[in-house]
């Protein structure tokens, strides 16, 4: 991952309205939940949800799969463990015994 991705996943996730689908996304794991479910326990309008979702996936965030007529949607732990990892890459490496 580099800066730039992080930065855009940063963006996303610092929108009230996108981290709230996202972390409950998150909830259900690999197995995913269905979009009208996160509508309807976020009261989120489908053509709103739809874009915050958008913006979700494009950030890597979220994976879709259709089974059926349904789509479900599951967040790429991978991705978010990434950008993570990248923030916290440099962490204490200016620190030297004096710094105490």
């Amino acid at each position: 991952m580099n800066e730039s991705n992080l930065v855009k996943i940063l963006a996303e996730l610092g929108h009230r309205t996108r981290l709230s689908i996202y972390k409950l996304i998150m909830k259900y794991g690999r197995s995913g939940i269905i979009i009208g479910e996160v509508g309807k326990q976020l009261s989120i309008a489908p053509s709103t949800l739809n874009f915050h979702l958008n913006r979700l996936v494009d950030a890597g965030l979220i994976i879709q799969a259709k089974n059926g007529r349904e789509v479900y949607c599951s967040a790429n732990f991978e991705r978010l463990d990434s950008a993570i990892d990248l923030l916290t890459s440099e962490c204490c490496s200016e620190i030297n015994e004096n710094s105490y």
